[in-house]
């Protein structure tokens, strides 16, 4: 058989593993890793090791402490009650509050992934304390981050517009209004679906919260420095929350042995277990022979959706910005020559397939979801729901496209 195909199998039978025998989907990927790595493909030990995402890993490690000591101390706690207090109690707005807030935030600047950093640990202090579906929560943050996210003047935009530049293309503006679209209708699609629209008010046990402390206060003006200094002075997401987490500690804001202890550090095992696995099976090509099955069914009809697919595929397991985007955009010219259709439509419709499956937990935005999730919440199945969502997000990519709404 097919190393690359095996490969395949191998990524979706740890999924499995992990599903029906209940275990940490990242150890079961561990050792496939090791079998297929070594006895199929012939890497070494170290290039198997590699394969952890060490970038990704210092980022959710980086701030999944400093929140963590954020959520020792209570602030993330009151923060969630103050939001919880604007909205009136009204349960319905909050999905809905934070969707939008994202967004703008996104959009002015910092872009999809500094913004779920920041805003995705909030929100699941809000799911807990609301009672509020964890996957709901997540994927607004996220449809909203990746709404601004394709600003002109956020990364992953300007991304997109220098490379579509590169292939004789001035599409900035017209591609994020797309993506604003497009990932509007996904965000209520998505809050029907997971039954946003079903919550309660809480009026009648609505109370105003008490006022921060100043431990409480110190670690919010700690965390407003980490933001600006990751929006504005663009500053390493993953040092600037050891920075900060450092600051706090130093100033006594929390105690450090149960800082460290509430790190997830079973769900940093588990996204970056499967980040190996899915490394040694792009190194069989595994990921090279799924894109290739998806682009056999295309033609001047098909070429946008099929695209989108594609990227989307390749976005669920690598990043949409850092591989998809560079990977499939400098393609376009030569594709729509030999096939046929727009260069533009092309080009948006893989930024939107690549954007629509970042729920995937094995990609950066999905991870950071599972990560900032409390103590109370099924790791395990919160990693299942997101990972459905992405796959189903490759069918909205490329219906939508097809369609010509994007």
């Amino acid at each position: 058989m097919n190393i690359a195909l095996i490969s395949l199998i191998a990524l979706i039978m740890a999924i499995a593993i992990g599903y029906f025998r209940k275990l940490n989907t990242g150890i079961v990927s561990i050792g496939f890793a090791f079998l297929i790595g070594t006895f199929l493909v012939g890497l070494e030990a170290k290039q198997i090791i590699g394969g952890w995402p060490l970038k990704l890993f210092f980022v959710l490690l980086g701030m999944t402490f400093l929140f963590s000591i954020a959520g020792v101390n209570g602030t993330l706690k009151l923060v969630a009650q103050k939001v919880i207090y604007v909205t009136g109690g009204n349960r319905k707005l909050i999905p809905i509050a934070f969707f939008v807030m994202s967004g703008i935030l996104a959009a002015i600047g910092p872009g999809n992934i500094a913004i779920c950093a920041l805003i995705l640990p909030i929100a699941m202090a809000v799911s807990s304390e609301e009672k509020i579906s964890p996957l709901l929560m997540a994927t607004m943050v996220i449809a909203g981050a990746n709404a601004g996210g394709l600003s002109p003047i956020a990364p992953t935009g300007i991304i997109g517009v220098t490379l579509a530049k590169e292939q004789g293309l001035n599409i900035g503006m017209q591609v994020f209004l797309k993506q604003i679209t497009g990932q509007s209708i996904l965000a209520v699609i998505l809050y029907f679906f997971l039954k946003g629209h079903r919550l309660k008010s809480n009026k009648g046990t609505l109370h105003t919260p008490s006022s921060f402390n100043k431990k409480q206060g110190i670690t919010i003006g700690v965390i407003l420095l980490v933001v600006i200094g990751i929006i504005f002075g663009k500053w390493n997401i993953g040092l600037t929350a050891f920075l900060g987490a450092a600051i706090l500690l130093v100033l006594r804001t929390a105690n450090e042995d149960e800082a460290i202890a509430s790190i997830p550090w079973s769900t940093l095992i588990l996204v970056c277990g499967v980040g190996m696995l899915v490394n040694v099976c792009r190194e069989a090509g595994g990921i090279e022979l799924l894109t290739e099955l998806l682009a056999t069914f295309m033609n001047k009809r098909t070429v946008g959706s099929v695209m989108a697919l594609t990227g989307g595929a390749m976005s669920i397991v690598s990043s949409a910005s850092g591989v998809v985007m560079p990977t499939l955009i400098p393609t376009v010219s030569k594709l729509v020559i030999k096939i046929g259709g727009s260069p533009a439509t092309v080009i948006s419709a893989i930024i939107m397939g690549a954007h629509v499956v970042t729920n995937s937990p094995l990609s950066t935005l999905g991870a950071l979801a599972v990560a900032s999730a409390g103590k109370e919440v099924n790791k395990e199945a919160l990693f299942r729901g997101l990972l459905i969502l992405a796959i189903l997000g490759l069918v909205y990519a490329a219906c939508i496209v097809y369609i010509g709404i994007v």
